[in-house]
């Protein structure tokens, strides 16, 4: 097994706001390639939807916030940004155009994800996706515009100055002009008789290209194909290092408007360290069935269709409850407990060398 594979099997397993502690561990254990440990971060990043502070606003990483190399996108405030990985944070930031296709869509949901997030989870945050345009094909569109213009007023330069070069000169009477122009139309006649295709050539070549409508009308087109699917994403934090754990609630909701079905996939993991190291981690991948037909257009029907994922939330909730508090107390947990030595008390092993334990063993034989 590389060193890669090893550091990204125990980063999957890094206990929430722990991975400077691991990776302090991981040095010692491992050499690290920087390139290997940015991959590995990119991708721990993005599954434990860690926030980051951009411009004084909490932002998920996700993996639909990644849109090319190492940039991230920001729906919410429309901003790209580079993100160091180790670090958490944002460097580069510039705001753009808005890349998610059906914006309007997007924010009457994010705005009813946002009031259920702030309402019920701590230092919660929570971003909502539809299809984001990929931005090398913007900035190459962008190129190519540009390009067409430039192409467009060079021929347009051409053509006036050919038609220039037959222009009268200054100073000529009226009769002169006339006469030239007679002249002239009479010699047009006879080129357009003679040569058609020539002079055909001379003004197809003076015309700007045109725009192919039908062209035009399928990129509309595969924008409204590309929003088949939304995605909701939020996630809870508590971390209380000084009492010995840490704990994390993020899930990922996925609308499919092809089947009005919304997929969950909800993750928890919670870390409990005193006098010993207990690891909790809980799956869920609920599914339900959107109350609305198609995407929200109002903001009572981006709340109906939130309802919808907050009860399916706490039917899991209650669930682990019971799980946890019937179950596990009373059974798991005693199996987990050291039991006391036989004087029923915790030894200090920092002072065992100045307990008498043989003495104190022949007293109990006897």
């Amino acid at each position: 097994m590389s060193s890669a594979e090893i550091v990204r099997k125990i980063l999957k397993q890094s206990p929430p706001n722990e991975l400077k502690e691991v990776l302090e561990d991981l040095k010692v254990l491992t050499e690290i390639d920087q390139d290997d440990l940015n991959g590995c971060l990119k991708e721990f990043n993005e599954q434990q939807l860690n926030t980051i502070d951009l411009d004084g606003v909490r932002t998920l990483i996700t993996p639909q916030s990644h849109i090319n190399h190492d940039k991230y996108y920001d729906p919410k405030s429309s901003k790209v940004y580079k993100l160091n990985q180790l670090d958490l944070k944002a460097e580069n930031v510039e705001t753009v155009d808005q890349l998610d296709y059906q914006n309007h869509i997007r924010s009457l949901l994010e705005h009813a994800l946002d009031e259920y997030v702030e309402e019920f989870y701590s230092n919660g945050t929570a971003a909502v996706y539809t299809t984001v345009k990929c931005l090398d094909n913007m900035e190459q569109e962008q190129e190519q515009e540009l390009e067409k213009e430039q192409n467009q007023v060079e021929q347009t330069d051409e053509a006036v100055n050919e038609s220039g070069e037959k222009l009268p000169e200054e100073g000529h009477s009226e009769n002169e002009e006339n006469s030239e122009e007679q002249q002239d139309a009479s010699k047009t006649e006879q080129q357009e008789e003679s040569s058609p295709k020539e002079s055909q050539d001379k003004l197809e070549e003076a015309q700007p290209n045109p725009v192919d409508e039908p062209a035009a009308q399928n990129t509309q087109e595969t924008k409204s194909e590309d929003i088949s699917e939304i995605n909701l994403y939020y996630t809870g934090n508590k971390f209380n290092q000084s009492n010995y754990w840490s704990g994390r609630w993020r899930a990922r909701w996925v609308y499919d408007l092809t089947s009005d079905e919304i997929v969950g996939n909800i993750d928890i993991s919670i870390h409990y360290f005193e006098n010993g190291n207990v690891q909790l981690q809980a799956s869920h991948a609920p599914k339900i069935k959107s109350p609305l037909q198609g995407p929200p257009t109002t903001p009572e029907e981006a709340k109906k269709l939130v309802k919808a994922i907050i009860e399916s939330d706490r039917q899991y909730q209650a669930h682990l409850n019971v799980l946890y508090q019937d179950k596990l107390s009373e059974k798991l947990f005693k199996s987990l407990r050291r039991a006391l030595p036989i004087t029923r008390e915790k030894i200090d092993w920092d002072k065992v060398v100045n307990y008498k334990l043989g003495s104190e063993l022949g007293k109990l034989n006897s």
